[in-house]
């Protein structure tokens, strides 16, 4: 239930992080704070910016694969000052449309995330205080989120329609991603640095993963090792983490699981962030797909992009139209 939960809540962190609502409590680390930004008749300030980039940064800290994705501080702050600057546009929009959402559908909204992840309020608001947050603020999230759905709708989404001509042609131009694919069903023993190792705790750490090798080419179950040892997703389950596509692992791990041949364990793969031990379950190679099988994913896929254009195109008109002065 732990695990299940912690990897929900990163989830809704990232995701929060993308639309450019989350708000955060304010940041324990003492800052000299000064305004980094101007957006019409608001500001942006620096210590605003230190809390988003370190709350996302923490949040990656613990996901394994996300860790992988190499990504320097600069540029995630770069990004995410601009992602506060949109989210300032979009408010003000919202406040000039008059734009509303009302207790009853951010209840609605909190009550099926509690459904879904079998949540009592009890738990939500206890996990939410380990945050270092309240109920109160999650639901002003929700209803931030809630806003900038319905500001979304009134100014792009009544704008984007796909027709099936549409969709046909991109099935013929893309007919290889319908073919049957390769799937590949894994399980991994995750052994992470810390960032305060020393290099003999990092060479402690190494023994460890080859120890742990050295007893899976002699047979040991790699289940029990997985609950054992393992501190990534799915080691409850014995390190299970499912089936991938080609394209869904970080390069060194869709390398290694290539390499493989069903019931093999790869070598201990090192990496920035820790050390992987993987183990090919088996591969699926599912049939060719037709167009009636994937005409509503190729909508939605078509659909997504298209909206994602249009609302790039809005906020950027909405930007030229606005003064936004950046000082930072």
């Amino acid at each position: 239930m732990e695990i299940g939960w912690k990897n929900w809540l990163i989830s809704v962190w990232l995701c929060l992080f993308a639309g450019g609502i989350l708000t955060l409590s304010p940041s324990r680390a003492e800052v000299v704070d000064r305004i980094i930004a101007y957006v019409n008749d608001d500001i942006i300030t620096l210590s605003e910016l230190n809390e988003r980039t370190n709350a996302f940064v923490a949040a990656r800290r613990q996901n394994p694969f996300l860790q992988e994705q190499d990504q320097s501080l600069e540029k995630i702050r770069r990004d995410m000052l601009d992602y506060l600057i949109n989210e300032r546009l979009a408010a003000q929009e919202v406040s000039r449309l008059k734009i509303s959402v009302s207790e009853e559908e951010v209840d609605e909204v909190i009550g099926n995330i509690m459904k879904e992840n079998r949540l009592t309020q009890e738990t939500l608001e206890a996990e939410l205080r380990k945050d270092g947050r309240t109920l109160d603020d999650f639901r002003e999230q929700i209803k931030t989120s809630l806003e900038q759905k319905k500001l979304v709708s009134r100014e792009v989404r009544s704008k984007t329609v796909i027709t099936d001509e549409m969709i046909e042609a991109y099935y013929k131009d893309h007919i290889e991603e319908f073919e049957g694919k390769e799937r590949w069903r894994i399980q991994d023993i995750y052994l992470p640095f810390s960032p305060t190792d020393t290099p003999e705790e990092r060479t402690d750490l190494r023994k460890v993963a080859t120890e742990i090798l050295e007893r899976l080419r002699a047979g040991a179950d790699f289940d029990s090792l997985a609950k054992r040892y393992s501190q990534g997703p799915g080691a409850e389950a014995g390190g299970d983490l499912g089936f991938f596509s080609r394209g869904e692992l970080e390069p060194v791990l869709e390398a290694a699981v290539e390499a493989l041949k069903p019931g093999q364990v790869s070598p201990d793969i090192e990496t920035t962030r820790g050390i992987h031990l993987i183990k090919l379950i088996e591969v699926d190679k599912a049939p060719a797909k037709s167009l009636d099988e994937v005409e509503g994913t190729i909508r939605d896929l078509l659909y997504k992009r298209e909206l994602d254009f249009r609302y790039k195109e809005w906020l950027s008109g909405l930007r030229e139209r606005s003064y936004v002065k950046i000082v930072y």
